[in-house]
């Protein structure tokens, strides 16, 4: 009795090892390694950074993004950023990136946006996408990268320094992995199995039975009292900061140009009284400068699109429902105009 139960579950082992080297990713399909980017995960809960009569959810792929597509293969656009493009407190439907394919569905079909946001990332993270997550994506070949950039480099340009005293550390999300060897191991098992991806999947799924789809957005009111930060642009740390955010920038248009995609660089907006104002509007003038002189599509958001903080944004940096349409909107206007060039 005892050998046929030994048995049993010798074989039920070797059978759930088998099935893993087969069905995960051990062997065959995307190798993800210990990747920190969150896959084939649904949260659901009541959003209190908008006012709305329904749950919101956040969704990630199997390739760890958020986005309304059947094959990555019709993905036309790749939108990259830090936590305003990530926005993980905001509903899959309210994003900018779907109101942005919402829009260009309007007048073109089948153009799917694929949402590649990582919270905290920052462009030394948007060029690390290229070396271990998006070369592991197979027929990923987008016509347009739009990176929205500024406030996550105008933080590194205040720690370079010595103004920025938050604690937190952003270099995981540039970096891509944690400096844990632990915690990379467990990445590494949660990359690779099966059975632990077959169990986010059925607890999405439940989670999602709660989805709705009807939605309202007013106004959330939070409003903080805050000192813009001094920054003199002609100090030596900024300059060679700039320096680099320039040799960062010109790799990222490099690594676009290997999909055969163009590059869009999005300047970013925060209120003129935020601590990073004047260390953004640095990192905008120097991203604007550098589309011109080397002939690259750049949107000056940071220009054209008037918000409302009290009503568009929930913190200063992060925006509502109705700041995101309001970026939507500019985008899809301006993005028109170069397809129609075409």
């Amino acid at each position: 009795m005892r050998k046929i139960i030994f048995y049993n579950l010798l074989f039920l082992f070797l059978g759930l090892i088998l099935i893993e080297l087969i069905f995960g990713n051990w062997i065959f399909g995307p190798k993800f390694s210990s990747l920190i980017i969150k896959r084939n995960i649904t949260k659901v809960w009541n959003p209190t950074h908008y006012e709305s009569n329904h749950v919101a959810m956040y969704k990630k792929d199997e390739f760890g993004f958020r986005g309304n597509y059947k094959n990555i293969s019709n993905v036309k656009i790749i939108t990259v950023g830090g936590s305003t493009t990530d926005e993980r407190l905001i509903d899959e439907n309210l994003t900018w990136s779907h109101l942005l394919q919402k829009k260009l569905e309007n007048t073109y079909a089948n153009i799917k946006v694929a949402n590649a946001g990582t919270m905290g990332q920052s462009t030394i993270g948007h060029l690390k996408n290229f070396e271990i997550w998006f070369n592991q994506i197979p027929n990923l070949k987008p016509e347009y990268f739009i990176y929205y950039i500024g406030i996550n480099d105008s933080i590194l340009l205040l720690k370079a320094l010595d103004k920025y005293k938050d604690k937190r550390n952003y270099n995981e999300a540039d970096t891509l992995v944690s400096k844990k060897l632990f915690e990379r191991q467990v990445r590494y098992l949660k990359n690779n199995s099966v059975f632990y991806k077959l169990f986010k999947l059925i607890d999405g799924y439940f989670l999602a039975k709660k989805y709705g789809v009807t939605h309202f957005t007013g106004t959330w009111k939070n409003k903080k009292k805050i000192k813009p930060i001094e920054v003199n642009k002609e100090d030596k740390i900024v300059l060679q900061f700039l320096i680099e955010y320039q040799k960062r920038l010109k790799k990222i248009n490099e690594r676009t140009k290997k999909y055969k995609s163009k590059t869009i660089f999005i300047t970013q907006n925060v209120h003129k009284d935020h601590f990073l104002s004047n260390a953004l509007n640095i990192i905008n003038i120097t991203t604007k400068n550098f589309c011109i002189n080397n002939e690259i599509i750049c949107l000056p958001l940071d220009e054209k699109v008037n918000f409302d903080f009290e009503k568009n944004f929930y913190d200063g940096i992060h925006t509502r429902p109705s700041g995101n349409k309001k970026i939507a909107e500019y985008i899809s206007y301006e993005l028109k105009k170069k397809i129609e060039k075409k």
